[in-house]
């Protein structure tokens, strides 16, 4: 497991990347002894970030809910995180290509 210094500084790249929409290297490459529990801490911290910039929780996801998605992403178990208010969207909501980085879709379950 990674120490909370790297944690931290990985939460903050993840942060500025979506502030620049910059994807980042995979850090799993870059990381090679990081965990899934490593995943779920860097995601607290991020997410903390997030509320301090004026975000809103609004629900819970889990992805990686198919076994071909698992089988896809090397990774046998579904994962779960945090939406925020600027991430619901009504039906019918038109998306703005330039606003995302690699824009794909994947159908999640979300409680809000």
């Amino acid at each position: 497991m990674l120490d909370h210094e790297t944690h931290v500084k990985i939460a903050d790249e993840l942060h500025q990347a979506n502030i620049d929409r910059q994807p980042v290297e995979l850090l799993t490459k870059r990381y090679p002894g990081m965990v899934i529990e490593d995943s779920y801490a860097i995601q607290k911290i991020w997410a903390d970030r997030q509320i301090e910039t004026g975000r809103r929780k609004a629900g819970h996801k889990i992805g990686l809910t198919s076994k071909a998605m698992q089988a896809a992403t090397g990774i046998d178990e579904p994962d779960y995180g945090v939406i925020f208010d600027d991430q619901v969207f009504e039906s019918g909501h038109v998306f703005e290509w330039r606003k995302y980085t690699h824009p794909r879709i994947e159908i999640e379950l979300a409680f809000v």
